[in-house]
């Protein structure tokens, strides 16, 4: 079916060299059909310069090639952009012969036309799922007009980018695509859609760009229930938290929270004063936290966690008593306890 998105219009040429390199990426244009879940045939035509690109294909080309969008040169066209040209002649006679119905037709074609060209997606009530993706995001995510992106590490966070992923399929119908950094150890998992990007935005009141700078926080309905503020708090703590070996040999142990952004840190402290947490905070290292064993294992009753490798070391430590390093935790994966516990863990 052909998608009702606007079209990208690039310099003659360059589609198809973006195609290319994609390709070379890929190994060929039938694998990123197979990987995008898209038409060989259609994808071809894409490559010929046939069709012009979808704007969704095209944001996912640029940024899967690493490529400045504002390094190239680009205009928008509406997806029937060739049917407009075709049928001008066609709405001029009937404007003269139905003059009163072609307003009424435009009028509604108008209020529709919007909602036409942006994939539909779930949007949900604020639970504790969506609270704790709040909470995944304001820890290591990145908020654009067009895609959601959360960061983290190939050697540790596959499973937890597997939990995430689900978790955002049950609450928008989005599936989101992971991307490796070749240059490092980094992976990013990428939602695409707009229409989630603006319910962050419009609904959330959450603000685009550089999350520090913004002073993004935790919005006021998550923090005004129990329940919410502590999935929130989850979601923070299993991507920019720790839970960790400490001190020589690993004789102590920590669950730490370090933030730059100052009023995200206050309220992470709010959430800690009101349920006993954590024993330590610092506005001058930025950071909050607890190295107290009851207190630890109050967090993994209280709030608790659904990101493996911060389970595994938790859970070694104060029942196998196992102090393990980080680079060990992925050994631990296919035990049977770990490979089928349930997400979020909580202690009993």
């Amino acid at each position: 079916m052909y998608s009702k998105e606007r079209r990208i219009k690039l310099e003659k040429g360059e589609q198809s060299k973006l195609i290319a390199s994609l390709a070379d990426k890929y190994g060929s244009v039938k694998k990123i059909a197979d990987n995008w879940n898209l038409s060989y045939s259609t994808l071809k035509k894409y490559s010929q310069e046939i069709f012009l690109l979808p704007e969704n294909i095209f944001n996912k080309i640029i940024y899967e090639l690493e490529i400045n969008k504002g390094k190239l040169t680009f205009s928008y066209l509406d997806y029937n952009w060739g049917a407009k040209i075709g049928g001008k002649n066609g709405i001029i006679a009937l404007w003269k012969k139905y003059p009163n119905k072609i307003r009424e037709w435009r009028k509604l074609a108008g209020a529709n036309s919007g909602a036409s060209r942006i994939k539909k997606i779930s949007l949900p009530n604020m639970d504790e799922r969506l609270a704790e993706f709040v909470g995944v995001y304001l820890g290591d995510g990145s908020l654009t007009t067009y895609f959601i992106k959360i960061i983290g590490d190939v050697r540790y966070d596959l499973p937890y980018f597997d939990y995430l992923n689900k978790l955002v399929i049950g609450l928008f119908g989005v599936n989101g695509k992971i991307y490796r950094d070749k240059r490092s150890n980094a992976i990013s998992l990428v939602f695409f859609s707009k229409k989630l990007c603006s319910f962050f935005t419009d609904e959330l009141k959450l603000k685009l760009g550089d999350k520090i700078r913004n002073q993004s926080s935790i919005p006021q309905i998550i923090l005004a229930d129990f329940n919410l503020s502590i999935a929130c708090l989850r979601g923070l703590i299993d991507t920019d938290g720790s839970i960790s070996r400490r001190g020589r040999n690993g004789e102590q142990f920590t669950v730490t929270f370090s933030n730059y952004n100052k009023t995200l840190l206050n309220q992470v402290k709010s959430i800690s004063d009101k349920n006993s947490l954590f024993t330590f905070f610092s506005d001058k290292e930025m950071c909050i936290g607890t190295n107290a064993g009851s207190k630890i294992i109050q967090y993994f009753k209280v709030v608790g966690s659904s990101n493996l490798k911060h389970i595994v070391r938790f859970y070694e430590r104060f029942y196998n008593n196992n102090t393990i390093y980080q680079k060990e935790v992925k050994n631990y994966y296919q035990q049977p306890f770990y490979r089928d516990v349930n997400l979020p863990f909580k202690l009993a």
